[in-house]
């Protein structure tokens, strides 16, 4: 598996919003603990719960946990605005790679009011971008059957969907290699 503790520069680009807004994405940094924390904190109780499946908010320990990112293993991608000269944090993207298999599990959230801008499904495409040129082999989440948005952005995205009715909820994959069975 290809990656570095060292942060990775590389792995920054610029999408824009449908309102044409600029988007920085890059990996987190260390010191991006406390946007990242603003971000959370202000997510409606619908977006916790179509994500974590908890309306609680997140709690400052669980952000501080996140930012601990190897860039080898873990992974995350920020998109990033800036407001009045200051950045902040309008959406999270990671994924967690399984040693033994090469696959890892992802997972995203675009806070309440950036959604339905085109910044999910742009920051999706290059995070499973990123996911490739790492050498992930595959990659799978599991899924709220009524987040309907996630749902439609994956499976336009080529991911696959299985119903597991032991945990009510859709596992989807999505091979990144042509070696990678599907699940």
């Amino acid at each position: 598996m290809a990656g570095s503790t060292t942060y990775p520069e590389e792995f920054q680009t610029v999408i824009r919003a449908k309102d044409g807004t600029e988007v920085l994405v890059r990996p987190l940094k260390p010191e991006d603990r406390e946007k990242l924390y603003q971000m959370y904190s202000t997510l409606s109780k619908e977006t916790n719960y179509l994500r974590f499946l908890i309306r609680k908010p997140i709690t400052r320990w669980l952000v501080e946990k996140w930012t601990e990112i190897d860039y080898r293993e873990k992974m995350a991608l920020v998109a990033l605005v800036t407001r009045s000269g200051e950045q902040e944090i309008i959406a999270d993207s990671r994924f967690y790679v399984d040693k033994t298999t090469g696959e890892a599990e992802i997972a995203m959230v675009v806070h309440d009011n950036w959604q339905n801008k085109g910044i999910g499904t742009q920051l999706l495409q290059y995070t499973i971008e990123v996911a490739r040129k790492m050498g992930v082999k595959g990659l799978f989440a599991y899924i709220n059957p009524e987040n309907k948005r996630i749902i439609h952005i994956t499976n336009k995205l080529g991911f696959k969907a299985k119903w597991m009715s032991e945990t009510i909820e859709y596992k989807i994959y999505l091979p990144l290699t042509k070696t990678t069975n599907t699940k």
